[in-house]
């Protein structure tokens, strides 16, 4: 079992909270996806851990980062990411986001190239503006519920999760300014975020995986074929068996995959 130390770095903004694996390689961010928090990764990060210097933060009104009303945008996102990699990494680092997580890795890659080795972008809501598929979780938060009756209600939903997932997601229900979820039901969550632009700006290897539209990725097949076009430096990985949740849905083959991708890339630096 590894052990991560849990820490708190104050940002211009807010407190972020992150934990941080021991140092067995190059530095690697994980960030999670909306309405999660840092343990949004336990199925991966133990087996990344072992190969890698891993930190995972809570993105801004989730988990026991700071709260920041009303600023739950793509474009905010990336905000506190920045400043954690120039101060608390201090070196290029891996990013690999998941959904939400993936469109602000996405965005930090656009602004500071300089301070990211490699991205892997795991279904990210690049096109995204409005969905209403989070009204539910919306209103169970709403309910100011213990965790032990948040399980007992997303297990109405989520009828064939785990009860690992089910426990976790309770957890980041629980801890969730639940303003998170407002911008993504009212259409605001991509104000001023331009998505083509974005991925244009990006130099930097970029892995995009794709999971399955029919069983819930977030991308469109055209959507995929568009942004890997635009993506410089980009590789497109589809896995047709999954949805939106790849990591959780396939441990093992995630692993696999970043680990072989971030060393082909280091691989390739090492050349240069």
């Amino acid at each position: 079992m590894v052990k991560y130390s849990q820490r708190k770095f104050i940002a211009s903004t807010i407190k972020v909270n992150y934990v941080e694996g021991p140092d067995n390689g190059p530095p690697v961010l994980l960030i999670h996806g909306i309405g999660g928090f840092w343990e949004n990764w336990s199925s991966v990060i133990d087996e990344l851990a072992s190969n890698w210097h891993v930190y995972a933060i809570d993105l801004r009104g989730h988990g026991d980062s700071g709260r920041t009303p009303g600023e739950y945008r793509f474009i905010d996102y990336p905000i506190e990411i920045i400043e954690f990699l120039k101060k608390i990494v201090t070196k290029p680092a891996f990013l690999i986001g998941h959904s939400l997580g993936a469109v602000a890795a996405a965005g930090v890659c656009a602004v500071t190239p300089n301070l990211v080795i490699a991205a892997v972008l795991e279904d990210p809501p690049l096109y995204v503006e409005q969905t209403d598929k989070f009204k539910s979780l919306l209103e169970l938060r709403k309910q100011n519920l213990s965790v032990e009756k948040n399980i007992i209600e997303l297990r109405k939903i989520y009828e064939t999760a785990s009860n690992k997932i089910i426990e976790r997601r309770a957890i980041a229900i629980y801890k969730v300014d639940p303003e998170v979820w407002i911008p993504t039901l009212e259409g605001g969550i991509a104000e001023l975020w331009d998505p083509d632009a974005v991925l244009s700006e990006i130099t930097t290897p970029t892995l995009l995986l794709q999971a399955n539209p029919d069983k819930g990725s977030v991308l469109s097949d055209s959507q995929t074929d568009q942004a890997i076009n635009l993506l410089g430096n980009g590789r497109l990985v589809k896995w047709e068996d999954v949805g939106h949740g790849m990591h959780d849905a396939q441990p093992d083959r995630f692993i696999q995959l970043v680990n072989a991708y971030c060393n082909q890339i280091l691989k390739k630096q090492a050349k240069n």
